[in-house]
């Protein structure tokens, strides 16, 4: 679909070529590693450094390459979804390629098998994890100052309002931001939502459907294609600036297969 001459897919659309792309043989745990790897780069690239050893995305059209260098202090707040599973990757490359990571569990531990495999990934190299369904205290033991928050949250699926430690969570990230800008006349820590800042649905087309306590990112990194939220003006204070990642679906070919 196009608007405004910008190619979109609606999230029901989404999970139809994810399902498909599966099905063909590019499995939904290669989807996550293409989706958290494009992720990782662009990050780094972001922040200055190079990026990682391949080709992997682009940001504002320049190609991810090289590893990043410069060591920076990194937060991921991850769900217990595909999203977070998607931030797991991300915090694992990042954390491969030299930065100081640490991972949050917002709403606990992942449900899904991907993000299960990838959350143990990261945790044999021994990253701090915090747990804020099992330490109601996790937040303030975050005392150093973060470079960047990557909100691996709640994707595309997410529907309604805010709550619980979600709420805690986005409020805490946008305080980080608010915070370090009061203070030094503009904000160094850069926020990175992975596919649709937290609290916002991906289908949706009007501002009054927004939730209005949501993540407002600098840069959001969604996956093959922008969902119908990235078109829409009112989106632009929670998404920032957005890059599309080739998570190797070729959709031209998938919409084309029999069912």
């Amino acid at each position: 679909m196009n608007k405004n001459g910008e190619h979109f897919v609606t999230c029901g659309q989404m999970k139809v070529l994810e399902r498909r792309a599966d099905e063909s043989g590019l499995s939904y745990y290669r989807m996550m590693e293409n989706a958290g790897v494009g992720a990782a780069g662009i990050i780094m690239q972001s922040i200055g450094g190079a990026g990682i050893s391949e080709e992997v995305g682009s940001y504002e059209g320049v190609p991810v390459a090289e590893r990043s260098d410069e060591p920076r202090n990194i937060y991921v707040f991850c769900g217990k979804g595909n999203n977070g599973g998607d931030g797991f990757v991300a915090a694992r490359i990042l954390n491969d390629s030299g930065h100081k990571v640490t991972v949050i569990l917002v709403d606990g531990e992942p449900k899904t098998q991907d993000s299960i495999t990838n959350l143990g990934l990261i945790r044999i190299r021994g990253l701090k994890i915090l747990d804020m369904a099992e330490n109601n205290r996790a937040l303030l033991e975050l005392d150093e100052s973060p470079d960047v928050i990557v909100d691996a949250i709640y994707g595309t699926g997410f529907k309604g309002g805010l709550s619980g430690n979600g709420l805690k969570a986005v409020t805490y990230i946008n305080n980080r931001k608010n915070n370090a800008h009061s203070k030094a006349g503009k904000s160094d820590v850069k926020i990175i939502a992975l596919d649709i800042p937290s609290g916002l649905g991906g289908d949706i087309i009007n501002a009054e459907e927004a939730e209005t306590a949501g993540i407002r990112a600098d840069i959001t990194i969604t996956f093959h294609a922008k969902k119908p939220v990235h078109v829409q003006k009112f989106a632009e204070e929670f998404c920032g600036r957005i890059a599309v990642v080739d998570i190797g679906i070729d959709e031209e070919k998938l919409w084309n297969i029999e069912v």
